[in-house]
């Protein structure tokens, strides 16, 4: 793109689309940052969905479950907190889209365990890079422009539940090894998108005159190496992030992993019988039903949560309200557990009430994500003027946010390690009260 191309910022001070010259630009910040967090997050998705066919009869699916995130939080951890000195975004993008089509190709064409538990890591590493990567570069826009990014980047990884568990299902017939080999080849989506469709950050400048160097850097420029926050910088970061924003969204995700991969699988009521439930009984026709609708109910509102601060647009949580999310998931998670071991909703709505529980627990996840990462990303920046940044002012935006990015995959690792006992102790708990249909599944 043209590098004289500029929108004034300072008619963007309602939101970015009301600049009838901007938008076009803005349409490609909206596909650009749609399409990286939807093919980040998708093939972690693919492989939850094929793994069964991916994984041996007598290996239990929860080590899959393990192995396809805690790469992503080492990734996490690893990159905001011991890298120092300017991103290489050019690099990292390259990282992250190689990485993800290798990890998925060894998953593909070696049918060993090792080798395709070798592969799931790789992926997962490339996707918690791909995660913070996306979420940093967004930072070098004005925060009118960055809280815009995210959200349309939010909106994709909710996508990515739904359309990476359909498009598993529509490859499916070739198998393991033809189906996850064309669905690799979307990986190189990620760098079209970055290097093609995504403006340039000097394209939003507030003026040719008051452009400044330290904010519109090209990412392929090379970073300064003199200038780096220091571990002790970054600790200092991030203590007041710890209790508004990165405490939340480990109690959301530990609480909703929780739920999906510990107490869903438990909630099993007998088959509707279609005169008493029409609707149900098209969907159900046996215990192996309840599990995928639920999780089909999940995807479509955590979708729907993602993307509210861009479709709509409405505002992000206010950040006084943003442990609201992980109080209710709490609260879900020991109401759900209740259910599931004393069978105490009322029998003619009880389906019905789980599914509504179920789809508000999406809601929860979602909303509290893309609100703290808006939060970081551009109204915490507000009162930060262009002429105001520097090369450290502009790292320091990069750490917050890239830091922050942690909390949600920690809470879902921490809820992959809870889950697996806790499944098989409501199961237990049931049976002994006289119900045995986790046994049948």
């Amino acid at each position: 793109p043209s590098m004289t191309e500029t929108i004034p910022m300072d008619s963007l001070d309602e939101h970015p689309s009301a600049v009838p010259q901007g938008a076009t630009l803005l349409r490609r910040h909206a596909v650009a940052f749609f399409i990286l967090g939807l093919l980040n997050n998708m093939m972690y998705v693919v492989i939850l969905t094929a793994a069964l066919e991916i994984l041996p009869s007598h290996v239990p699916t929860g080590i899959l479950a393990f192995v396809n995130i805690a790469p992503a939080v080492v990734s996490k951890a690893l990159f905001p907190y011991y890298f120092k000195g300017e991103i290489w975004y050019g690099w990292r993008v390259w990282a992250c889209t190689l990485g993800s089509f290798c990890g998925m190709m060894c998953i593909a064409f070696f049918p060993g365990l090792f080798l395709r538990l070798v592969g799931i890591g790789i992926a997962s590493f490339a996707s918690g890079l791909g995660e913070i990567t996306f979420l940093q570069y967004a930072t070098r826009y004005p925060h009118q422009v960055t809280t815009y990014c995210i959200g349309w980047f939010a909106s994709g990884t909710g996508a990515a539940g739904l359309i990476g568990a359909s498009a598993w299902w529509i490859v499916r017939p070739l198998g393991v090894r033809g189906g996850l080999g064309l669905l690799s080849l979307l990986s190189f989506g990620t760098a079209l998108s970055f290097f093609v469709i995504l403006p340039l950050p000097s394209i939003m400048s507030r003026s040719t005159d008051e452009t400044t160097e330290a904010l519109m850097q090209d990412s392929d420029r090379e970073p300064e190496r003199n200038l780096s926050l220091s571990f002790s910088d970054k600790v200092q970061l991030l203590k007041p992030m710890l209790i508004p924003y990165i405490m939340p969204l480990i109690c959301v995700y530990f609480a909703e992993y929780t739920i999906n991969q510990g107490v869903a699988p438990t909630l099993l009521f007998t088959v509707p019988d279609s005169k008493q439930h029409k609707l149900l009984s098209m969907i159900i026709h046996s215990l192996r039903d309840y599990y995928p609708l639920y999780q089909l109910v999940y995807q479509a509102f955590v979708f729907i949560s993602r993307s509210y601060t861009s479709i709509l647009p409405l505002p992000p949580i206010p950040k006084a309200w943003l442990w609201s999310p992980a109080i209710l998931q709490v609260c879900l998670l020991v109401l759900l557990s209740s259910e599931s071991i004393y069978d105490w909703f009322k029998a003619s709505i009880a389906r019905s009430l789980v599914i509504v529980l179920v789809a508000v627990e999406g809601l929860a996840g979602g909303s509290s994500y893309v609100s703290v990462m808006s939060h970081i990303g551009g109204s915490d920046r507000a009162h930060t003027m262009p002429q105001e940044y520097s090369a450290r002012t502009i790292q320091e935006y990069e750490f917050k946010i890239g830091s922050v990015s942690l909390g949600d995959s920690l809470g879902i690792v921490l809820a992959t390690l809870v889950s697996i006992p806790l499944q098989v102790s409501l199961c237990h708990m049931q049976v002994g009260r006289g119900r045995d249909l986790c046994t049948r599944v």
